[in-house]
């Protein structure tokens, strides 16, 4: 892959500088080198993307990937996959761990939009057996004449301490023109993504553009808490004299002591009114008479109208919920996040799934498959392709188990 420019355009390479000064000898992914992190840090404490790429993850997979030949009718011209297997393919898949490894791979693209693959040449059986690297611990290294030849590989990517290739494992580059280079090397890298105009190094999901809906979706439950915890908005309107403690016993007190006061009757007033424990709790006070024996100025709490309703907070999650399912590139009903609104109806779930895995899946399973391909070509198989197996939901008089295998004849 050659270098484009000197930079990507969103989540990704910014200069040559960690914050600390200190030069890099890999591409950075993020402005600290730690966008994967960041990201993952923002949704483990959120209810919705987990779920959502989860929803992706079982979209994609479906029912697993097979090996298929095309065929085609002399008479009809039509073409036709078939399933295809041999005792060498099953004992690859089955080296390989191959279901495991592509239900793995597809989390590795859909959580970050990248997935590295390294292709281990097998010695004693005689193909490349791909291993996933993680790629939270996984970056590119600098270009050599516009050209990305190898890959480091540090846990200390983005754990905030500086990592260089001393530490680093440095991995070349999978050349799949050329797979004999490959073997030589016996450990290579493969690196999977869809390429994004402007960003020639680290591609990133549609779901990262969300970042800011899912920012405000996790502030909701934290001020749901907080206001169970200590009362909901201001309540009440505590009015005092300016002078109130000024004195004490017709005597008057200093600038020191007047603070000690205002400040223990402050902390005493949070702890009376507010609270999960405190609610509707009644706020008794002794006031002073004047000569005349009318009340003099006291304390005056007035209770105030609450303008924002549970209703509001409500309309804020649904809009940052059905955002983030937009961003995920998930039909919002399929996400979960739209319910009861008419288009939920069993017929129309099928038709949305089936929408869901014919258009929305063909490119990141042609990504995810892209290291199962290089290493069945290398192995003789010109003429065998993996692909996934949907599922097709169908009727219950069609399918007593309301669902079917097939195969995306676009394959």
């Amino acid at each position: 892959m050659l270098q484009l420019t000197s930079r990507d355009a969103a989540f990704g390479y910014r200069d040559g500088l960690l914050s600390g000064g200190a030069s890099t000898d890999h591409i950075k992914w993020g402005l600290q080198d730690n966008m994967p992190n960041m990201m993952k840090a923002m949704i483990v404490g959120n209810n919705q993307v987990p779920a959502q790429l989860v929803s992706i993850r079982d979209m994609i997979y479906a029912s697993g990937v097979g090996f298929f030949k095309k065929e085609i009718d002399e008479k009809t011209k039509k073409q036709s996959l078939v399933s295809y297997t041999d005792s060498k393919l099953e004992d690859w898949s089955w080296d390989v761990d191959l279901q495991n490894h592509v239900a793995a791979g597809i989390n590795q693209y859909v959580e970050t939009g990248n997935k590295f693959s390294k292709m281990v040449w097998d010695v004693a059986n005689k193909w490349f057996r791909p291993e996933l690297s993680d790629s939270f611990y996984t970056r590119i290294g600098n270009p050599t004449n516009g050209k990305i030849i190898d890959y480091h590989v540090n846990e200390n990517f983005g754990a905030g301490r500086f990592a260089s290739a001393s530490d680093s494992d440095i991995i070349k580059a999978f050349d799949f023109r050329n797979p004999d280079v490959s073997r030589k090397q016996v450990t290579s890298m493969l690196h999977s993504k869809e390429r994004i105009p402007g960003n020639p190094f680290y591609a990133y999901p549609t779901w990262w553009c969300a970042k800011e809906w899912i920012e405000l979706a996790n502030l909701i439950p934290v001020f749901h808490k907080s206001g169970i915890q200590n009362g909901y908005n201001i309540k009440y309107l505590i009015r005092m004299p300016n002078d109130y403690f000024d004195a004490q016993s017709g005597k008057a007190l200093d600038e020191k002591e007047r603070s000690r006061k205002w400040s223990d009757f402050s902390d005493n007033l949070s702890k009376w009114m507010s609270g999960q424990k405190n609610v509707n709790k009644a706020m008794f006070i002794k006031y002073l008479r004047g000569a005349d024996g009318k009340m003099m100025d006291n304390v005056d709490v007035q209770p105030l109208k609450n303008e924002m309703s549970d209703d509001a907070y409500a309309r804020v999650w649904e809009m940052a919920s059905i955002s983030i399912a937009n961003a995920m590139g998930i039909l919002p009903t399929l996400a979960g996040v739209n319910p009861g609104k008419g288009n939920d109806s069993g017929s129309q779930i099928r038709v949305m799934a089936d929408y869901q895995q014919h258009f929305r899946t063909p490119v990141p399973r042609m990504i995810i498959l892209q290291d199962i391909q290089y290493a069945i070509r290398a192995m003789g198989y010109k003429d065998v392709f993996p692909a996934f197996k949907e599922v097709q939901i169908t009727t219950l008089d069609t399918n007593p188990t309301g669902a079917q295998a097939v195969v995306n004849q676009a394959a």
